[in-house]
């Protein structure tokens, strides 16, 4: 049987059409946008105690045994918490971030006033809470679905007491995170004073491994925060204690494609790929 060669510029058509069709099935990030710190508006400017925070909502909870969702006690856009009802072990505030509480929490029988006391006591039993805080943020680029160049994003959390972050998991009917199918980022327990960051990033290197998907569109960060009162386990006691969540200190380690990007304003890194990524990727096919 006579064997035929392919032309040039066959060959050329082919690799485009290949590179095309992968870019059908995944994005190229460009830039992201919706990332803040807790505690500020829209300007990355920091509030005031008892304001609300509208970027960091509380999308579900579960107290004492009973589930909550939508604009229901404990649900619904946090709080900031006052300065006065920041205990001395907590990491502090600072000019660009502020600590966050779930709605219902109260301070001298009032509540969503800054106060900081909220149902919680063990880690399993009746007398458990939990509060699940999400940040909806923006990644626009090219293509559709999830990301195929490599993105990060560093940032700190502290908690009272416990947390445990997730980038766009799958979601139980009631709003509750479904862990079994879901891929854990990070977590910490005895979290109010931490200081080391997390990275949330696509792929695997010295930093962490791959530990989010990242999608073309709307990406949701959600923070699971556990308020225990210190206790393990089960708890006889139902009194109200401190809770709250805190994001700062991101440092300038947010990285595309290997390049870093500087830390913009108030507000977290802006993560910008390189435009040209994907053309670079396409003439690198063809070129092979």
């Amino acid at each position: 049987m006579t064997s035929r060669s392919r032309s040039p510029v066959s060959l050329a058509l082919a690799a485009v059409f290949l590179c095309l069709g992968g870019l059908a099935f995944g994005g190229t990030a460009t830039d992201v946008n919706g990332l803040y710190y807790t505690g500020v508006d829209n300007n990355g400017t920091v509030l005031a105690g008892g304001a609300t925070d509208s970027h960091w909502t509380v999308t579900y909870a579960r107290v004492n045994g009973t589930d909550y969702s939508g604009a229901s006690t404990y649900t619904g856009s946090s709080y900031v918490l006052s300065p006065s009802y920041i205990d001395s072990a907590y990491v502090a505030n600072s000019s660009t971030s502020k600590w966050i509480t779930a709605p219902g929490a109260s301070s001298g029988g009032m509540t969503n006033v800054g106060g900081d006391y909220l149902p919680g006591n063990g880690t399993s039993g009746t007398n458990s809470a939990q509060y699940v805080y999400r940040l909806a943020f923006t990644i626009t680029g090219t293509g559709s679905g999830s990301l195929t160049n490599n993105v990060s994003i560093s940032l700190t959390l502290a908690a009272d007491d416990q947390y445990k972050v997730y980038v766009n998991p799958n979601l139980n009917g009631n709003g509750s995170i479904k862990t079994s199918n879901s891929t854990l980022a990070g977590s910490r327990t005895n979290a109010w004073s931490n200081t080391t960051a997390l990275y949330l990033q696509n792929f695997t290197d010295a930093n962490a491994t791959a530990n989010s998907n990242f999608v073309i569109g709307t990406n949701y960060l959600y923070v699971v925060v556990d308020n225990t009162n210190s206790q393990t386990g089960t708890s006889s006691s139902s009194s109200p204690n401190p809770s709250g969540l805190l994001v700062y200190q991101v440092g300038a380690a947010t990285m595309i494609d290997g390049t870093p990007i500087p830390e913009t304003g108030t507000i977290l890194p802006v993560v910008a790929a390189l435009v040209l990524f994907g053309w670079r990727r396409l003439r690198l096919r063809l070129a092979a």
